[in-house]
């Protein structure tokens, strides 16, 4: 299949993968090598021709019967600079994936040429750096004589502007440190982090301590965290705030946290008093200039839009979805998917870790196993490198989005 990469139009553009079609002999096709030039072909002044007809990283994948799946290296395919930066992606060692992109646009990609300048521009849109999105930008321009891809006027399609989330569902524990390591380096590079808590499900002293170490620190740096869904929080820790009980101080701390995140001044007063007569030390200060969580008010249809029809609830995937656990997915799960179509937008989802891939994997496997076809659309190039590393390509349309 052959196509314009960054051609440009009113409506964004995207590259399909669907799921793997049956091969036969159950034997996974073998990658060729690109056949040298002829000797006798005219000169292209030096430049490369992309042929866009790339080499599928899904041919490593055959359906053995309905409900069952048999991967079989399905990331055979990808370039190992994809791999990578992928993966230092996911790892939100962002200056490692630039530096690797970056390197990899002077060498000789063959087939891959198109995802890697791709995720290079995707990655300097992500990161806010504009001047070296340009300086790329014309430097593409310049190597393959055609038009380059400009700095998108807004976020991707359907994406909701504003500072990036990260999302703590589960419990927090002392095995959630690789959750509250991935809030510090991203609170540490933007001004403003959104943490939405609105899907944890408990927390332990080990867990409170560490992410108010992070608050502090992200603080320190001069930067501000807005706590979405501070109402939940504050309910979950409320049965724990036992005046005269000399335990779980770190617990205290964040229920005061979550009293000032919802401006709640008079509460948050009167449990630093019990607080300091409790554990006999100064309580945490109260913060007039605090952050807080700023919602975008909902949208509700006039009484004779909703007598006409209802709408259908949109399924979506969005923000930092870092460390996952089971229940971050249920959107996925829940409601009737018409035509048998589970159709999720990822246009506002930022980065996701190894971890949480993984686990979007076997959710879509068990929707797609159904009977559901999944279909993943508007994906950002490097957050779709890591869906095709670990095969989610295998189970579900990826539909990539093009600038």
């Amino acid at each position: 299949m052959a196509f314009s990469f960054f051609k440009k139009s009113s409506a964004p553009q995207v590259e399909t993968r669907k799921p793997a079609q049956p091969v036969s002999g159950g034997q996974a096709p073998v990658s060729r090598p690109p056949s040298a030039p002829s000797p006798g072909a005219p000169s292209s002044g030096g430049l490369i021709s992309l042929d866009l007809i790339s080499r599928d990283p899904l041919d490593g994948a055959r359906r053995m019967g309905k409900g069952e799946l048999e991967v079989q290296d399905v990331s055979a395919g990808l370039h190992p600079v994809i791999e990578e930066a992928a993966m230092l992606f996911a790892n939100s060692d962002d200056e490692a994936a630039m530096r690797l992109l970056e390197r990899a646009t002077f060498d000789d990609l063959g087939n891959s040429t198109e995802q890697v300048w791709a995720m290079l521009f995707d990655l300097c849109h992500a990161l806010g750096r504009s001047d070296a999105f340009e300086a790329h930008a014309l430097a593409f321009a310049e190597r393959f004589e055609r038009s380059a891809p400009a700095w998108p006027a807004n976020p991707c399609n359907g994406a909701t502007s504003g500072p990036p989330t990260l999302t703590l569902s589960g419990r927090l524990c002392a095995d959630s440190r690789a959750v509250i390591d991935q809030f510090d380096r991203l609170g540490c590079k933007t001004p403003v982090l959104r943490l939405d808590v609105g899907r944890m499900k408990d927390v332990d002293d080990d867990g409170a301590a560490m992410l108010l170490e992070a608050l502090v620190k992200v603080r320190r740096h001069g930067r501000s965290v807005a706590v979405i869904n501070a109402e939940h929080l504050k309910n979950l820790l409320a049965p724990r705030i036992a005046p005269g009980e000399a335990r779980g101080a770190p617990q205290w701390q964040l229920y005061l946290e979550a009293l000032q995140q919802l401006g709640d001044e008079s509460a948050f007063e009167d449990v630093a008093i019990q607080y300091a007569v409790t554990f006999e030390q100064s309580p945490p200060s109260w913060e007039g200039n605090r952050v807080a969580a700023v919602v975008a008010p909902v949208a509700v249809p006039p009484a004779s839009a909703a007598k006409a029809s209802p709408v259908r609830a949109k399924v979506a995937l969005s923000g930092e979805i870092i460390g996952a656990k089971q229940d971050a997915f249920a959107i996925l799960t829940s409601g009737d998917h018409p035509q048998g179509v589970l159709k999720v937008d990822c246009s506002d989802l930022r980065r996701m870790d190894f971890i949480s891939a993984g686990l979007l994997f076997n959710v879509i496997t068990a929707a797609q196993a159904t009977g559901c076809q999944p279909r993943l659309v508007e994906v950002r190039p490097m957050v779709a490198a890591l869906l095709l590393l670990i095969g989610v390509a295998a189970v579900a349309e990826i539909q990539q989005r093009r600038f």
